[in-house]
Formats: structure tokens, C-alpha cells, sequence
């Protein structure tokens, strides 16, 4: 039963991650976009899909708008994010910045307003409504349906997504992604806790922050 139910919320997740991004990179790839709108180009569609999946899954009552963490977080937990955050991201540029990485601005041949736009605000939003919101919730209340993971489901499943997320920054470089899993392990908790996914995006917001001051100055 333990392994049907791993297998199943596995797939769930990993069919919820394609239906988001697959037609986002599609779309990109048919109309052989350059680097430079290729990124708000996935941003957006991916962005759109994961609001229309958060809408179908709410109207059909499989979650509510809290599930996903659409609600406002108590005060403490965004000074949290916050307490986190600044630190973890200054450590994170400094090392990053001797990794020999290009980093996610790699390629890319942005104004500062854009990268900021895009790395600061636009980012942290997306990704956050689709890992903290979209497949960390899904995962979580499909780990619940066996008894005995009831407790842990939100552990579980907030360690599992951040997995993922430095998984798929492994294309960037291994620091990169080792930055990514740290960040999505305390993006995740914060998410967890809280109840909100507002916390989670002040913290993604402020860790890319960092980086991009490093990378621009």
C-alpha cells in the first residue's frame, strides 16, 4: 500500500510539473525564440497553465484556495522570511560568484531593469505558485491519503519539491543547483508553515536579489 501511494503521488506530481512546462518550452521551440524573450515567454505560459490547474482543482473541490496557500500569512512569518532570507542569500552570491558558473543571467543580454524585473519579481512569483503552490500542495494531500504519512505529508512533501527544484537547475551547473535546493528547503518550510505562499516568494525574491547585485556590480 506504502509503494502504490509513493508511486502514485510521484506520478501525480511529475504529470502536474510536465503539463505546466512541456507546453511552455513548446511554444518557445516553435516559435524559436532567442534566449532573451525565451525566458518571460515560459514564465508566463507556465505561470498561466498552473493558475488554470490551481483554478480547476479549487472549482472542482479536490483543494481549496487556502490548500494552495492563497491567504495572507501571519506577520511573523514573513519576518521570517525575511530573518532567512538576507543572509542566506549574501552567502549564496559569494559562493556562487567562485563557482565558475553562468548562473541563471548566463547567456542572457538584459537591461538591469529587465533582470530585475524578470529575476526579482517575475521569478519568485512564478515559481513559487508552481512548486510551493501547485506541487507541493498536490503532493502533500496525495501523501495523506495513506494513514500512516498523514503527519508527515507536509514534511514529505515540501523536501520532495525542493529536490526537484535544485533538480532542475542541474542544466545551470551543480552549485547552481545545490543553491536551489537550499533555497527550496526554506521556501518550502516557510510555505508549510505558514499556510502562505506570500513568505515563500519574499524569501525566493530576496535570495535572487543577492545574486543579481553580485552578478550586475
Amino acid at each position: 500500500m506504502l509503494i502504490v501511494t509513493l508511486l502514485r503521488s510521484a506520478a501525480i506530481t511529475v504529470l502536474a510539473f510536465l503539463a505546466v512546462y512541456l507546453p511552455a518550452f513548446a511554444i518557445a521551440g516553435i516559435l524559436r525564440l532567442p534566449p532573451n524573450h525565451l525566458v518571460p515567454v515560459v514564465m508566463m505560459v507556465s505561470f498561466t497553465i498552473t493558475c488554470v490547474l490551481i483554478g480547476l482543482a479549487i472549482h472542482r473541490g479536490w483543494l481549496s484556495a487556502v490548500d494552495f496557500g492563497l491567504r495572507w500569512p501571519a506577520r511573523r512569518c514573513l519576518a521570517y522570511s525575511l530573518i532567512f532570507a538576507v543572509p542566506l542569500s549574501a552567502f549564496t552570491a559569494w559562493a556562487l560568484s567562485h563557482a565558475r558558473e553562468p548562473g541563471p543571467l548566463g547567456g542572457l543580454n538584459l537591461t538591469p531593469a529587465l533582470v530585475y524585473l524578470y529575476f526579482a519579481v517575475g521569478a519568485p512569483i512564478q515559481e513559487e505558485v508552481i512548486f510551493r503552490g501547485l506541487l507541493q500542495s498536490t503532493l502533500a494531500r496525495s501523501l495523506e491519503s495513506f494513514p500512516k504519512w498523514a503527519a508527515a505529508s507536509g514534511i514529505a512533501a515540501s523536501l520532495a519539491i525542493a529536490a526537484l527544484f535544485g533538480l532542475i537547475h542541474l542544466e545551470v551547473g551543480p552549485f547552481t543547483a545545490l543553491a536551489a535546493l537550499v533555497l527550496g528547503v526554506f521556501a518550502g518550510e516557510l510555505r508549510r508553515r505558514s499556510g502562505s505562499l506570500l513568505p515563500a516568494i519574499v524569501c525566493h525574491s530576496i535570495f535572487n536579489l543577492g545574486g543579481i547585485l553580485w552578478a550586475l556590480n
